[in-house]
């Protein structure tokens, strides 16, 4: 398989004709800067930088969902079955810690494909999850594989098996994880029909959500995974993406094992990249994960999705510009894992705005124009959700849908400041996401989110005394303050709402 630039040289065509209307602007509002002196000249050229980063992303995302939806949807084509042979050995990996999920790893290893073998890979320290672990190999005849340090992380775990095991292929699976009965079987197609494949990333869908904040949100994995991962199986940096993905022998000496950082997957898949080696996406390979039980369970996956990002970036940069992948690879893993981190940024931008502008007497005048192309993108991030799902759901549920959308995402502004400040400045730590669902009172919800809710009620008074409005900052300081009513939407109960059933296996055509 080849990769083509096609879809990046859309997006910088785009991003080109935006920056022919913004570069005149901003000229001119530089130039009306200087004569205030080298300080707000200095904000304001700050402030257009942005501005164009912004507009960079919002294209990157529109570009993705259209193009998915109106070409690669239409012209995705089907793997063969690979011809008859002498079956390889594949070891399905269950990673766990503190979160063994016996059902799911019970479902997963009803393989179709015979020469499979099932190895539990426990970093567990709490005694009830270690007798689980034990109980389940013991009935289903698993071997257990637990080491003594915890070093690495996940990356640890996994290496501290594979580098001595014995195996042609090997399978991630999480906690959590679902793979249907052709995974194996199927997965291999994939193998015999792209020679230059390492790594096989399966789809994925959200079930078993169980309770009202489960269910509003995890319609976003189902659209996310099929839409983003097929554009850049072709025309982007297609990654291992942690879990429901099978790895060659080959490709893990290849890389050299899994390095030990946060973000493993990603950084294992550069890795595979430059020995020659490709992700391939399984679009028609469905696998299930679970959504985040809760808000706070979100935020804590969110913290160490920044954390993992920011110290990619830090450890990273330099191996990318070296790397001998292609110049929109490259670009497509800047745009995508710095987007976390950078996402801080935005609080500078709103400083500048909000605060050292009019400190210094200054106020940078935006024409009219500029308010369209900055709406649409700040609705990009939504735009794959809306246009996948509004023929399944009503226009009330979608609206209702997509403002939750912006509350959730809004809210994490501060947790992704604070974790890419700590990563930037120290260790990133691997953070388990918890699994169990359970009550959070009000007093719990406003103590756990309290740095949220101080961070946006100080913004709003900070905007209303310098700036004389909340309308600078509503975007950010809204969400903040509604995170309390995030982390009590879990509590609700669905009446009548029937348990999600089993995803069925989408045939090869």
């Amino acid at each position: 398989m080849s990769k083509s630039p096609r879809v990046y040289l859309i997006i910088l065509g785009t991003w080109a004709a935006l920056l022919a209307l913004l570069v005149p602007t901003s000229y001119h509002q530089a130039a009306q800067a200087a004569d205030a002196g080298w300080p707000v000249l200095t904000l304001v050229v700050a402030s257009a930088v942005f501005i164009a980063y912004f507009w960079l992303n919002g294209t990157k995302d529109i570009v993705y969902t259209l193009y998915y939806h109106l070409v690669a949807a239409r012209r995705a084509s089907p793997v063969p079955r690979r011809p008859a042979g002498a079956p390889p050995r594949v070891v399905l990996v269950y990673c766990t810690c503190n979160d063994f999920s016996a059902d799911s790893l019970a479902r997963s290893m009803r393989q179709r494909y015979d020469n499979t073998e099932v190895v539990i890979l426990d970093d567990s320290t709490k005694p009830e999850y270690l007798a689980m672990v034990d109980a389940f190999a013991a009935e289903h005849g698993v071997r257990v594989v637990r080491r003594a340090d915890r070093a690495g992380f996940k990356a640890g775990n996994l290496n501290n098996y594979l580098r001595t095991a014995e195996f042609d292929y090997f399978v991630i699976l999480d906690s959590d994880e679902i793979i249907p009965p052709g995974y194996v079987d199927r997965s291999l197609d994939y193998f015999a029909h792209y020679g230059n494949a390492g790594i096989v990333q399966a789809n994925h869908v959200a079930t078993r959500n169980r309770n009202a904040f489960m269910r509003m949100f995890s319609i976003g994995v189902d659209s996310h995974w099929v839409a983003y991962q097929t554009v850049k199986d072709r025309y982007g940096f297609l990654s291992l993406l942690g879990h429901g993905a099978m790895v060659s022998r080959t490709c893990y000496v290849a890389a050299g094992g899994f390095p030990h950082v946060v973000a493993e997957d990603l950084c294992f898949s550069i890795a595979a990249r430059d020995a020659g080696l490709l992700t391939v996406f399984a679009a028609d390979v469905i696998c299930e994960e679970e959504y985040p039980v809760d808000y706070l369970a979100f935020k804590k996956r969110h913290s160490k999705w920044t954390q993992g990002n920011m110290e990619f970036i830090k450890r990273y940069t330099a191996v990318i510009l070296r790397s001998r992948m292609t110049w929109f690879e490259k670009l497509d893993i800047v745009l995508f894992t710095y987007n976390l981190p950078l996402t801080a940024i935005f609080s500078l931008y709103v400083v500048l705005h909000v605060i050292a502008l009019p400190l210094l007497g200054y106020q940078i005048v935006f024409p009219l124009w500029m308010l369209l192309p900055t709406a649409v993108f700040l609705l990009a991030p939504m735009l794959n959700d809306i246009v996948f799902h509004w023929r399944t759901m009503s226009g009330r549920r979608l609206i209702w849908y997509t403002l939750h959308t912006m509350l959730l995402y809004g809210s994490m502004l501060f947790i992704s400041i604070r974790s890419s400040v700590t990563s930037a400045f120290g260790k990133s730590v691997f953070l388990v996401t918890p699994k169990e669902d359970q009550h959070v009172s009000l007093r719990q919800a406003l103590v756990a989110n309290r740095s949220e809710i101080v961070f946006g009620v100080a913004l709003l008074a900070i905007s209303l005394i310098l700036v004389g409005s909340a309308l600078p900052v509503l975007l950010i300081a809204v969400p903040a303050v509604f995170c309390t009513y995030l982390a009590l939407k879990h509590n609700r109960p669905q009446p009548g709402a029937p348990a999600d059933a089993p995803v069925p296996e989408r045939p090869p055509a």
